[in-house]
């Protein structure tokens, strides 16, 4: 019984994975002919079904670029860099998106916090405790063998390793918090009005942001979002107006 329902599993994997090709390909093909709507409909098919790339993001951002939505394209960009943030097409791409948004908001430059980012983007949570967790298991080991073997070197090995333990461990916790505190989302709507509370008033709108832009988010409820930008803007706007960048 279990033979026949692990073959099952692995056929209608198969014939998913097969699935997914199919989308991508016929997406290219519908890039290729300038049929740009018809592409990125195959594109978003494939992350609804929880499947994404860097050569996804870039084919994406692509499209939503060629239909002059650039809001969505950069998201896309945007996206592939968290995968790979030296990916030199997605960069160069998103950069000359980013030239045809209206009144954008030029991020600060700071290169200590780039690298910190990129280094965080790197990999998830999760990779960042199952590394720690490897870390241990090797300390450990360590351990056992230096208290077996009573060696002068095993014993400066043990020290090091759960020195680097330790620190990696920080370095979990410090990738949680800055996974919570540094959440980004991309405005897709054309235009997206900011509150100063949340809900639709002529008398509390603050301001306007435009569609491309980069906004960090704070807090959400189903309907809004409180979102802060880099040029100093606070307040809601509507949940649909953003794209989440996580």
């Amino acid at each position: 019984m279990l033979r026949w329902i692990f073959i099952l599993v692995l056929f209608f994997s198969v014939v998913f994975t097969q699935s997914l090709d199919q989308l991508f390909n016929d997406g290219n093909n519908f890039y290729n002919k300038n049929s740009f709507n018809k592409a990125i409909e195959n594109y978003n098919k494939i992350l609804d079904g929880g499947f994404f790339s860097q050569d996804l993001y870039l084919n994406l951002g692509n499209a939503y670029f060629e239909v002059e939505d650039f809001g969505n394209a950069r998201w896309s960009y945007e996206m592939g860099l968290k995968l790979n943030p030296f990916n030199e097409d997605l960069i160069n791409n998103n950069n000359v998106n980013k030239s045809f948004i209206e009144n954008y908001i030029e991020v600060p430059k700071n290169s200590i916090l780039d690298n910190v980012n990129i280094f965080f983007q790197s990999l998830s949570v999760n990779q960042f405790i199952l590394i720690n967790s490897i870390l241990v298991l090797i300390t450990s080991i360590l351990f056992f063998m230096y208290k077996m073997f009573e060696s002068k070197k095993l014993k400066k090995i043990f020290i090091y390793s759960s020195i680097f333990s330790s620190v990696f461990l920080l370095l979990v916790f410090t990738k949680n918090m800055w996974d919570i505190n540094n959440k980004f989302g991309i405005i897709v709507e054309n235009e997206s009005i900011l509150y100063s509370a949340p809900f639709k008033n002529k008398s509390i709108e603050v301001s306007i942001f435009y569609n491309g832009n980069k906004v960090k988010v704070l807090q959400s409820t189903d309907s809004w979002i409180e979102i802060s930008s880099f040029d100093g803007r606070k307040g809601w706007i509507r949940a649909q107006d953003i794209r989440y960048l996580y």
